[in-house]
């Protein structure tokens, strides 16, 4: 099966799966399906949250633990003592690796959500704009209230890939703690820069895959899927086949 045909038998003709696959480097590769449809952006927008602090605010600027919210949810935080002092760039590489909902609350803060949604705009993805936080008092249906696109996502990973002082960011994608869905098949060893978005229902991942003769970007969003757990193993199997196709170790 050729690379169509196999994001074609993840899609099924479901409007609420959406899919682009662009190459940065190697083999030609465009392929999309409904790639402007808006979906909730879920953990995804905090890919130009952190953009936005790397752009607007100085990355060594120092906060305490302390000033740090409480979640009712598991937290990376919870492990560091009140006193702990970390840098803004630190706390965003956490916040991407962990998808840590306090610290990307802080962040929001910090920066304001219209400043996230020009951001993303700069970019190129227009489609993209951030209307809701991450405190738990967020995360109830008005979590969906953020909207990205699959073509925005790529855009912004394209971004990101390529602006200099961007790179703190993508070595805290690359080691995502997050790996059951783009990684899933893939080789250990391979890099994979990449973020999840999860809420009921809903499952995303959007990064990009550093081989040997191919780099790739790979966003897959999905919605309204009654089973999410295995969503991710067809994300996994889809994009290792079409890693296969490009010639690229599996």
């Amino acid at each position: 099966m050729d690379i169509d045909g196999r994001i074609d038998s993840f899609v099924r003709n479901d409007p609420s799966r959406a899919v682009v696959l662009r190459s940065m480097r190697g083999r030609d590769v465009c392929a999309q399906r409904n790639a402007d449809r808006p979906f909730p952006a879920a953990s995804l927008i905090k890919v130009p949250l952190f953009i936005t602090v790397l752009e607007q605010r100085d990355a060594t600027q120092v906060v305490k633990r302390s000033d740090l919210g409480r979640t009712a949810y598991p937290s990376l935080l919870e492990v560091f003592d009140e006193r702990h002092e970390f840098t803004l760039a630190e706390l965003g590489r956490l916040m991407l690796a962990t998808s840590d909902n306090p610290i990307a609350a802080y962040l929001t803060d910090l920066v304001g959500m219209e400043a996230v949604t020009a951001t993303a705009a700069r970019a190129g993805a227009h489609h993209t704009h951030m209307r809701v936080g991450f405190t738990d008092g967020e995360l109830g249906p008005t979590a969906r209230n953020s909207i990205t696109t699959a073509n925005d996502m790529a855009l912004i990973l394209r971004y990101a890939a390529t602006e200099p002082q961007l790179q703190p960011m993508m070595k805290a994608l690359w080691n995502s703690m997050r790996n059951f869905r783009l990684p899933l098949r893939l080789p250990d060893d391979l890099r994979v820069a990449h973020k999840t978005g999860s809420l009921r229902n809903l499952a995303h991942d959007a990064g990009i895959l550093y081989g040997r003769d191919t780099d790739l970007i790979a966003v897959f969003l999905t919605e309204n899927q009654p089973d999410t757990a295995t969503v991710g193993i067809e994300i996994g199997d889809c994009i290792a086949d079409v890693w296969r196709v490009l010639g690229e170790p599996v």
